[in-house]
């Protein structure tokens, strides 16, 4: 009995988990999007860090006040930029998948 329902079991659970991928409609996202998105917040988090470290040599003195203010600048245009990025990633992984 068990060997006739295994196999019944198997194709169901398979066609239960790729129902998302095979529907009409479904929102897709490419892999190199994924890639992309992934660097991107691999960089955002970078550039976070980097700021925790300015702020940090700032209080205890390890940066004077205009070369602390230049570097949060430079950074902080830097984490506006990928912020866009990821914000450009992410509208095109919200389009629909074309009809074959």
């Amino acid at each position: 009995m068990a060997l006739i329902l295994a196999p019944f079991l198997f194709i169901g659970a398979v066609l239960y988990v790729a129902w998302p991928l095979i529907r009409e409609g479904k929102m897709t996202i490419s892999i190199e999007e994924v890639g992309e998105r992934a660097r991107i917040l691999q960089e955002k988090e970078e550039i976070i860090e980097s700021l925790k470290d300015i702020e940090m040599d700032f209080r205890m003195d390890k940066l004077s006040l205009t070369d602390y203010r230049s570097l949060k600048n430079e950074f902080e245009h830097r984490a506006v930029g990928i912020l866009q990025r990821l914000e450009s990633v992410n509208k095109k992984g919200t389009h629909p998948r074309k009809k074959r």
